[in-house]
Parts: C-alpha cells; structure tokens; sequence
C-alpha cells in the first residue's frame, strides 16, 4: 500500500461540491475570471464562455484532480482542481466557491503533472 496523499478529497466529498457548484451555474451565480491566459487557453481548447459554463456543468468526480486547496491570493477561499478531456486536450480547471457563486479561476490548456486518482473509480 502507498503513502495516503492528504490533499486527495473523498469521493463524495468531491460529489457534494460539484453539486454545489453546478446549482449556483445554474441559478446564474457564476463568474469567470478573463485573465490572458484564461482567454487564450479557451480559443487553444476552441470554446466560448458559455461553453466553458457547459464543460463545468458536466464535471465529475473522475475528472477531480487536486484539492480543496488554498486560494493563492485568498487563502480563506478553496479551490479545487480538475482535468477535462477538451477535443483530445486536457484542460486545466480550477474553481471555488465565494461569495460571488461559482468561480472559474482558470480553465486553459493543462501544462502540468495530473494525479487523477478517481480516473478509473
């Protein structure tokens, strides 16, 4: 047996806040932060916004990469991580929840190590 990864959510755990976040998408408390790389990454993966909010309506605990984590700039916050097949891309995908709803703090083109341990689940 290998080192338990503490990082590494709980299946449901993962479940209740997708269903979170996918209920403040839908009740219009999203956000997406259009920061360059966020925009360039979405014409590299050939999607508009609303298709972002359509691929984060279809996330799944499989796709759960890391987290909860700490926000970078807000370390009250948590993010979470995910890895989306985009057209035979992987697409990097951090969000939170906050005060706002739903928040996409990036969704580009994935350029590091993935762990997916719920890949195969």
């Amino acid at each position: 047996m290998g080192i338990e990864n503490t990082d590494e959510a709980k299946i449901e755990e993962i479940k209740q806040f997708l269903k979170n976040a996918k209920s403040l998408i839908k009740q219009g408390k999203y956000d997406f932060i259009p920061r360059r790389i966020n925009l360039q990454g979405l014409a590299q993966l050939g999607l508009t916004l609303n298709l972002a909010k359509l691929a984060l309506l279809q996330l799944s605990y499989r796709q759960y990469d890391r987290g909860p984590l700490p926000d970078t700039d807000r370390p009250a916050d948590m993010v979470w991580e995910f890895i989306k097949e985009i057209d035979s891309q992987q697409a990097y995908i951090k969000i939170k929840i906050d005060r706002r709803g739903c928040v996409c703090l990036s969704f580009h083109p994935s350029n590091g190590p993935t762990s997916l341990p719920y890949k195969d689940s």
